[in-house]
């Protein structure tokens, strides 16, 4: 009589945190720091595959930008941009750092207070060779909700990305 194993697959989760540091602008002395998690659009699982299988040449970038928006309409896995990429490309930068530890990545994009001088309401990490500092540029790997209101261009902003896979 053989015996029947029972075999329960792992899902491979990614859990995603976002944490939003607004300085006073010139300064190292934090005024705010807000924290959240996000969704990875379906975009963004789909650009894992490509990453993974080398797709195509655009997806040996990685990660490279992170924008910020003024728009607050709740994140959606069919999205592909953010609602209002808020003042155009200057709310767009390259990612300043990238690290890898383990299973956890973790990404640092730095704004001065006058690159980020608006109601920030969303936020967005994008990549491929088409992601660029244009707005809607790339394929966007994650969107999220923050609210910090910097349109009188009091703080600069770093948003720090904690990706841990697994």
């Amino acid at each position: 009589m053989s015996k029947r194993l029972k075999h329960r697959e792992k899902q491979f989760p990614f859990r995603e945190n976002w944490r939003l540091t607004a300085y006073y602008a010139g300064t190292n002395k934090v005024a705010k720091i807000i924290t959240g998690q996000n969704l990875i659009v379906t975009a963004g699982k789909n650009m894992v595959g490509d990453m993974l299988i080398d797709a195509a040449a655009q997806w040996d970038t990685g990660l490279t930008y992170c924008a910020l928006g003024s728009d607050n309409t709740a994140p959606a896995v069919g999205q592909t941009q953010l609602v209002n990429e808020g003042g155009g490309g200057a709310m767009r930068k390259t990612i300043t750092s990238k690290t890898r530890v383990i299973n956890e990545i973790a990404l640092s994009t730095f704004f001065t207070a006058a690159q980020s001088t608006l109601a920030i309401k969303e936020a967005a990490i994008f990549g491929s060779s088409t992601a660029g500092a244009a707005v809607n540029s790339g394929v966007m790997f994650s969107r999220w909700l923050v609210s910090f209101d910097n349109s009188g261009a009091l703080y600069d902003i770093t948003i720090d990305y904690v990706l841990t896979i697994g």
